[in-house]
């Protein structure tokens, strides 16, 4: 059954808090935590046709891994309040804490407050993968990127971002009426992950809209339609264009099949609008399809993806993924996956890449 709210990537989207930690609250009880969340460890083989002198073909082992720690419980009222707080157990991005938000839900609604993925994001769909992932995926960990893209524009995924992941928001979902669910976020200031005071030297007073309509039909079969917009002024006194963006994207499952796709345009300045030599104008799209016959599920997706770069240099930089994937659940919480692709770079200078990684791991659910 498709979900409402998610982000892509690995399979596992955190519940905000299992059963067995939802119970009635008292006034001698307070919330219980409980921790879940995944590990995949990769082994795999990269062969890249660098045109530098660093020679980044060969065998690597690579890690995914996260931890989350949410709780939830019903007040007297009937009103349901939680906490949750994702910490990264990889930290060569430089972000150990992912999301740390609480929320309250109740028949108004779903209120979060926090470090989140905005509403456009959450409630995005896209293409299927069920392997290493090619939308926002971490392809270039094995492929090397020449360029500057990543997911901040269309150049590599088609969730909204633009660089405001990392900034605190508040957003709100209503209730899903006749299959059909809205989501709003309010970004005060994107990318300080800190309780400083807004400075206006970022990207400000954002906001994000996603709205999806997803419908189950029973014996398999469902529908998933969304689409997302993502605005925020410019920082003070400064030159970079405003950040904008939008996105499409659908999903369709029948008798085992899914059917998946997902397009974005984005408008801004790199650097929550600090960097005004690079644009993040661009595009990007995939299409995918996958098959379940359990315990094992395959997937073929496609990813292209182009953006401005440098603004004093004519041209696009230019992303090509053609991904297949295979997923074996071997247990409750445990899979085996292996990823086959090939991927192609091209700077705006000229300069480009491509190669083929074929990867195999264990996720393991907890």
């Amino acid at each position: 059954m498709i979900q409402s709210l998610r982000r892509g990537g690995l399979p596992l989207v955190f519940a905000t808090a299992a059963a067995a930690w939802a119970p009635s609250a008292d006034a001698a009880e307070k919330l219980h935590l409980g921790i879940e969340g995944y590990m995949t460890q990769y082994f795999g083989y990269a062969d890249n046709d660098d045109t530098g002198t660093a020679d980044t073909s060969g065998f690597d082992v690579k890690s995914d891994t996260e931890l989350g720690f949410a709780g939830d419980f019903t007040l007297d009222n009937g009103l349901q309040v939680g906490v949750e707080v994702v910490l990264n157990g990889n930290s060569d991005n430089g972000e150990q804490i992912k999301d740390s938000y609480s929320w309250a839900e109740a028949k108004f609604g779903r209120l979060e407050l926090g470090k989140r993925d905005n509403a456009a994001a959450q409630m995005h769909y896209a293409a299927p993968d069920v392997g290493l992932g090619i939308n926002d995926g971490d392809i270039d960990d094995w492929i090397d990127n020449p360029t500057g893209g990543d997911s901040d524009s269309a150049f590599k995924s088609t969730y909204l971002f633009l660089g405001e992941d990392k900034g605190t928001k508040l957003t709100y979902y209503s209730p899903r009426l006749m299959d059909l669910q809205l989501g709003v976020s309010y970004i005060p200031e994107f990318e300080r992950d800190s309780n400083a005071q807004p400075a206006g030297d970022l990207y400000k007073d954002g906001f994000a809209v996603g709205v999806n309509y997803v419908r189950d039909f029973g014996e398999g079969t469902s529908l998933a339609l969304a689409a997302g917009f993502l605005t925020a002024s410019a920082p003070d006194n400064s030159t970079a264009d405003r950040a904008k963006g939008y996105s499409f994207g659908f999903e369709v499952a029948h008798a085992g099949f899914t059917v998946g796709g997902s397009y974005a345009n984005t408008d801004g300045n790199a650097g929550s609008g600090t960097d005004t030599a690079t644009s993040l104008d661009g595009e990007g799209f995939d299409i995918g399809v996958s098959y379940a016959f359990d315990p094992m599920t395959v997937s073929l997706s496609y990813y292209k993806g182009e953006f401005e770069d440098q603004v004093a240099i004519s041209g696009e930089s230019e992303n090509d993924t053609i991904m297949l994937s295979a997923n074996y659940e071997i247990g409750p919480g445990v899979a085996l996956l292996g990823s086959l692709f090939h991927s192609e770079f091209k700077d705006e200078t000229g300069s480009k890449n491509e190669g083929t990684a074929a990867l195999v791991g264990m996720t393991i659910e907890f």
